[in-house]
């Protein structure tokens, strides 16, 4: 940005009287002049440059930004770089020795909209913005401050999934309760048992989860102590209500510490951090270009196999299939690379589905020896995931997805293969 800032109002004052000349007062000072070039498209850095005559006689300085900060002129244009859409007023100032005159015009910025920001989740997580992608500021969607509002901000410098965590800082030892993080109620089958795990960094301080404040049968589990490095803490608790909240209680010990990927999973077990934690190559679908997968072959049907960037599970891109007719399940068939499997021991494949009423099946080593085969599975309008045991018979298998069988569209994500 070709600017020069002015520091203060009496800099201006001592830098215009050094430079004026004795025969200054002779020239008259006009309303100031500026010609405006917007930027091609959707761009916040715009071209400004003062027309005004005899202009080098006097002290100039630009306004961009209502109540912002002053830019002394330049020789030739200026360029000024906006990062906020919408409306803007541009002032131009003059100053002579005996007076000051203002010209100002009104522009719109148009920014593009910001990236698409997307990350790998666990699909199995029945906690909604649990990795806190979504909101505005320091406030998160699905979530709710039930007290110590002030101390619970947004954390983007050091996240651990996605684009931003949450950072508490807690002034003074308290009550568990003082600082209080709270999910929207999600659903529960009363009397199962579920899995409640967060990831906690920052300084030594005591964190508890609870259940159900001010909504009764409150259950708790903690205090679990923050290290300087990521940590994952968890609670097995039994549902007792069709649904339930969950509330992270961080006022107990004064403190600065940062949380993050918060789940809520069926079982006595929590899961891993969002990978692709599977024998697999590229099960996660995110390698490639296009409609291009690394580490995987369309056997039969390339023109029916796609790539999906909008309604997608986890990342920032699936499979989509577009099945014309019905036909066999081989007419469309998507295959791994060959993985390293121990021969004799069992194997768990997964994947996710969403879309039309069709039919999926897995299989084994096509055109390799040794198939086997599991299905099939079939789509629905939500996501849902379909899983296969299978024991291996060689050390390295190829898995294939056969879903030609029957005509329509759906989408394919987070495939896996993990040993039992």
């Amino acid at each position: 940005m070709k600017t020069t800032k002015i520091l203060s109002l009496l800099g201006l004052c001592l830098i215009f009287l050094s430079s004026c000349s004795d025969d200054e007062g002779t020239i008259e000072l006009t309303q100031p002049q500026f010609t405006i070039t917007a930027p091609p498209g959707e761009s916040g850095l715009f071209t400004f440059e003062n027309t005004t005559p005899n202009k080098e006689q006097f002290y100039t300085f630009w306004e961009f930004e209502e109540g912002g900060s002053k830019f002394a002129d330049v020789e030739g244009p200026i360029e000024y770089e906006y990062t906020t859409a919408g409306p803007k007023l541009v002032s131009l100032t003059m100053v002579s020795a005996t007076t000051n005159l203002t010209t100002t015009q009104n522009l719109t910025v148009n920014l593009p909209p910001p990236p698409d920001i997307r990350f790998l989740i666990n699909p199995e997580n029945v906690l909604p913005n649990g990795y806190f992608g979504e909101g505005d500021g320091d406030e998160f969607t699905n979530w709710g401050k039930f007290n110590g509002a002030d101390r619970i901000t947004e954390e983007r410098g050091d996240p651990l999934v996605g684009s931003r965590a949450v950072r508490i800082i807690n002034p003074a030892d308290g009550n568990e309760w003082d600082t209080q993080f709270v999910t929207d109620a999600f659903p529960t089958v009363d009397g199962e048992t579920y899995t409640a795990s967060m990831w906690i960094k920052g300084a030594p301080v005591s964190v508890r989860f609870s259940t159900n404040p001010g909504v009764g049968g409150d259950q708790y589990a903690g205090g679990y102590t923050a290290t300087a490095d990521w940590t994952q803490y968890s609670w097995s608790f039994t549902a007792n209500s069709a649904t339930t909240l969950l509330a992270l209680d961080m006022g107990k010990t004064k403190g600065e510490f940062i949380i993050d990927a918060i789940e809520v999973v069926k079982g006595a077990m929590a899961l891993p951090l969002p990978s692709n934690d599977s024998a697999l190559l590229n099960g996660d679908l995110e390698a490639g270009d296009g409609d291009d997968f690394t580490n995987w072959g369309k056997f039969n049907g390339a023109d029916r196999i796609t790539q999906e960037i909008t309604d997608v599970l986890s990342g920032s891109r699936a499979l989509k299939i577009s099945n014309p007719v019905d036909g066999n399940e081989w007419e469309t068939q998507f295959v791994s690379d060959a993985f390293a499997t121990d021969d004799g021991a069992d194997y768990t494949a997964s994947l996710w589905i969403k879309g039309d009423a069709v039919s999926v099946r897995f299989s084994t080593n096509p055109g390799v020896g040794g198939d086997q085969y599991a299905g099939g599975y079939t789509a629905t309008g939500e996501w849902t995931k379909y899983s296969w045991t299978f024991t291996a018979n060689s050390a390295t298998s190829l898995l294939a997805l056969d879903m030609g069988k029957t005509k329509g569209n759906f989408v394919v994500d987070k495939i896996k293969v993990v040993k039992n």
